[in-house]
């Protein structure tokens, strides 16, 4: 019995599948534990070098953020009269001045802020630093597989500010409310009383 054209642009499609996309497949499979191992030794790294420069005066991380009209004033007069003994702040509105003020600080914000969301952010690296199990029992919490399969650094906190913002100018607290306890309890420091964190 002869096949259909429509039948041979399946065979064809399968033996595409199988002999181009598996290996391709495979490799990154057999490449994503390097890639873990990678992200984890400069985490370590970065972690070093961030308690080698800052330990002494009890930072623990950086906070970023912009002169946004939606965020500015908020964060400077809610969080920096309480996290600023914990964290290194640098403006993104003042960028170009990183290179020569805070070129250490700026790498740190490159390696962990990505090209999303990353302003207001904050990067703590979290005392004392988690366990393995703690992190695979959060992960588990979240039902996050890939968390489960490639647990994250220890060494290294990030937090998102942008879209809390974003729901925030909206009207809607929840998300704001939410991150800002996680930002004061990855730095272990008690939210302002006078802060809507405290709410």
């Amino acid at each position: 019995m002869r096949r259909s054209p429509k039948e041979w642009l399946g065979v064809l499609a399968a033996f595409f599948l199988l002999v181009v996309v598996s290996p391709v497949l495979f490799l990154l499979f057999l490449l994503m534990p390097f890639r873990y191992y990678w992200d984890y030794s400069r985490s370590n790294r970065l972690r070093r070098e961030f308690e080698t420069r800052w330990a002494a005066q009890g930072k623990r991380g950086i906070l970023v953020y912009s002169n946004s009209p939606h965020w500015k004033v908020y964060i400077e007069e809610k969080w920096l009269p309480a996290v600023s003994d914990y964290v290194v702040v640098m403006n993104w509105s003042e960028k170009t001045k990183w290179p020569d003020n805070r070129p250490f600080e700026a790498q740190l914000f490159r390696a962990f802020a990505g090209d999303r969301e990353f302003n207001p952010i904050a990067i703590v690296f979290p005392q004392p630093r988690a366990t393995l199990t703690q992190m695979l029992a959060d992960a588990w919490r979240r039902r996050d597989w890939v968390a489960i399969l490639f647990p994250g650094s220890p060494d290294v906190k990030v937090i998102r500010f942008w879209k809390a913002f974003r729901d925030f100018k909206h009207g809607r607290e929840r998300a704001l409310r939410a991150s800002e306890q996680e930002l004061f309890a990855t730095l272990r420091i008690p939210p302002p009383v006078d802060s809507h964190a405290a709410a």
